[in-house]
């Protein structure tokens, strides 16, 4: 896909809380400027510690998404699950003062608590517990009706479906088309049995335009080979996401990748400096 056929938004922003010791750079980087109905939009963060005192994050990114990751409205119920975290998760870690963070292994829902309209402004928090948030600027994408929507195929457990075991466990996979983009979508199948009658859609990539795609199953559980014309994906049906690919495919994997790196390579020159400055 060429460059100009993919959006991007980069979002920043400092805030202070009590004390002006404790700041922070969020960076909340969305793949595209708009959704459609059902849509739950993906993106990555990087955070940055600005203030001089240590920032807690959880190190495992499941838990920073139950317990630190906070789109709700009602507040208190992230304490709740901050709690929770630190009852039953993996731990936290110190982000010292100057140094970035990039989670790894996880896309983040943004949007999931977002109604639908045309025009759709939201915020990310991060919450650090006792009251205190990271928060972005504002977020604004649109809601926008497809050009197109095209079936590709449907998807479910592999290794459960040979078994003959009855699940509900199942998908479709579609390509949406907005303007001069398409993307993949792992799209929900309504059950009347479990009374979940809403239809969601988990973007998952870039397509290109014309060429077709093809989607196979693989041995295992729930993994699925997808064909962007002569270019080959890895999808995992459970995560929504690309295992392996292309960057024009792949971009929530190229961004993490590229922005952990500078990440990393920042993080190190702050610690030489530190010891060159403790040394003297």
């Amino acid at each position: 896909m060429k460059k100009n056929q993919m959006l991007s938004v980069l979002f920043a922003s400092v805030v202070s809380f009590s004390s002006a010791e404790t700041n922070a750079l969020v960076e909340v980087k969305l793949f595209k400027d708009w959704v459609i109905a059902g849509e739950l939009n993906f993106g990555n963060l990087a955070i940055k510690n600005t203030g001089a005192s240590t920032i807690l994050l959880a190190r495992d990114s499941t838990d920073f998404e139950m317990g630190q990751l906070c789109l709700v409205k009602e507040r208190a119920i992230c304490d709740d699950l901050y709690q929770e975290i630190c009852r039953h998760g993996d731990g936290f870690f110190n982000l010292l003062p100057e140094e970035t963070h990039v989670y790894e292994g996880r896309k983040f829902y943004l949007t999931q608590r977002s109604s639908f309209a045309k025009e759709i402004r939201f915020t990310v928090s991060v919450y650090l517990g006792n009251g205190f948030w990271l928060d972005s600027e504002p977020l604004i994408v649109k809601g926008v009706v497809p050009d197109s929507e095209e079936q590709l195929a449907t998807i479910a457990n592999v290794k459960l479906l040979k078994q003959g075991k009855n699940f509900n466990d199942m998908w479709h996979l579609v390509a949406v088309t907005y303007k001069n983009e398409r993307w993949l979508y792992k799209k929900s199948i309504p059950n009347p049995a479990l009374r979940t009658t809403e239809v969601l859609y988990f973007p998952v990539c870039p397509l290109s335009l014309t060429n077709k795609i093809r989607v196979d199953a693989l041995d295992g559980e729930a993994l699925y080979r997808i064909r962007d014309g002569d270019k080959p994906m890895m999808f995992d049906m459970y995560k929504s996401v690309l295992t392996e690919g292309p960057d024009e495919n792949n971009v929530l994997g190229k961004w993490t990748r590229e922005r952990k790196q500078r990440a990393e390579a920042d993080n190190a020159e702050v610690r030489r400096k530190k010891a060159e400055a403790q040394a003297q």
